[in-house]
């Protein structure tokens, strides 16, 4: 039973051991280089069937990581979605933009031409009306009462008010009414 005994000791001495020493320091060596030899272990330890329902599942952390991070992920690409819908509406705001101040150059490049398209009418109306001034009242009432109301109403609203009365005398009574009217018209409406 001593040589059971001390054959017993002498594997534990010389085989088991050195074994552990030896794995011990591989184990040291292996953390300092920065690998993890626990997880590996594991790895290859799930890859195997029955070892695996040993082993376990994952730890508790890890699906709870799981659980959080999921909805954490669809919210994000919900938050995605909505910043790229967001940029597309800024996008048509822009380009809306830029054509509405297209538009307002062009309405004032328009306006600017009606303006000297106005003043240029104004000038030969005052120039016209110049004319119908230095004109005896007479001829001048005899000139307006062969054209049409509205055009003689506006060259006579560019003369004095006393050529203006001495025309209305001269014209035909009749014709001088109605231009009157339009006078009182165009003056009330402007």
């Amino acid at each position: 039973m001593e040589k059971k005994s001390n054959k017993a000791l002498s594997i534990l001495l010389i085989i088991v051991i050195p074994l552990l020493f030896t794995a011990s320091l591989s184990v040291i060596i292996f953390s300092l280089m920065g690998v993890n030899i626990f997880d590996k272990a594991k790895g290859y330890a799930n890859s195997i069937p029955v070892v695996s329902s040993w082993i376990g599942e994952d730890n508790p952390a890890d699906r709870t990581n799981k659980v959080v991070v999921k909805p954490m992920e669809e919210q994000i690409t919900l938050l995605q979605k909505k910043v790229e819908e967001a940029e597309s509406a800024v996008l048509d705001k822009d380009t809306k933009l830029k054509q509405q101040q297209n538009d307002i150059e062009l309405l004032k490049n328009q306006l600017k031409e009606k303006s000297v398209e106005n003043k240029q009418q104004n000038v030969a109306l005052n120039n016209i009306a110049d004319v119908y001034a230095a004109m005896a009242p007479k001829d001048a009432a005899a000139i307006f009462e062969n054209m049409k109301l509205g055009e003689a109403a506006l060259i006579i609203t560019n003369l004095d008010s006393d050529i203006q009365a001495s025309v209305l005398a001269e014209m035909d009574p009749k014709n001088a009414a109605e231009l009157t009217k339009l006078l009182t018209n165009e003056k009330h409406g402007s």
